[in-house]
């Protein structure tokens, strides 16, 4: 807030925007923060390799991306459309002193330009279900190495279909965790709908109208809101 002439205040709506939108990742990765063991039992099976290089790919505030900063050693490429949402993980990164281990970079999958066999690990979480199961998964395992891990999480729809793709896709699955709709309603939604009853601000709020969609369609058709974590490694 700025002071002018004459004592009339003028308010920094860019800082005002940034920390509401600020607030609102922070709200919703709280929320997330339960989803996460999935994502650590789905990973029991991989091997921590020194200096491996992984790829988080629709990265989003990278609540995962910090889980394998925390859990593997080697380096991470975060990758996302999102500015905002990268903006905000990078500020986490500022904030735990993790420069050194990843790298945020504002760009789609189709603008990465990557060698095949990079990567030792690539970190799929809901990417595949934006981009189309099969297309991304053809592009993400081209730059995976031989012998690495792909963990994706996808919607539960198709699976069948999906497991029998990757068995052809010269691939082996390492593991299957199948998350259902009661445990999307305990790790992730019932404790996001608390939180959005707490808010006041109307600004706020507003932030998290596509939210209150989702948690009406879930009480709509719960069945739906089914996932699978699927860990794939490269013959």
């Amino acid at each position: 807030m700025e002071q002018l002439p004459g004592g009339v205040l003028l308010i920094n709506t860019k800082k005002i925007k940034i920390r509401l939108r600020n607030y609102y990742y922070k709200i919703k990765d709280d929320c997330r923060a339960g989803l996460i063991r999935h994502l650590q039992n789905a990973c029991l099976k991989i091997p921590k390799n020194q200096n491996a290089d992984i790829l988080d790919i629709g990265c989003g505030t990278g609540l995962p991306t910090l889980w394998f900063a925390d859990n593997f050693p080697g380096t991470i490429t975060a990758i996302d459309i999102d500015k905002d949402a990268l903006a905000f993980l990078q500020k986490k990164i500022i904030e735990r002193n993790l420069q050194s281990k990843i790298k945020t970079i504002n760009l789609s999958f189709s603008e990465f330009k990557s060698e095949f066999d990079s990567f030792d690990i690539i970190v799929a979480e809901g990417f595949l279900n934006v981009i189309g199961f099969e297309k991304g998964f053809k592009g993400l395992i081209k730059i995976l190495k031989k012998g690495g891990y792909l963990i994706i999480h996808d919607e539960y729809k198709n699976h069948d279909k999906k497991c029998d793709f990757i068995r052809k896709s010269n691939c082996k699955i390492i593991t299957i965790l199948y998350l259902d709709e009661i445990t999307w309603w305990n790790d992730y939604y019932r404790q996001l709908e608390a939180e959005i009853n707490k808010i006041k601000d109307k600004k706020l709020l507003d932030m998290f109208s596509s939210d209150i969609k989702e948690i009406e369609n879930y009480k709509a058709a719960s069945s739906l809101f089914r996932s699978m974590y699927y860990v794939v490694s490269k013959l």
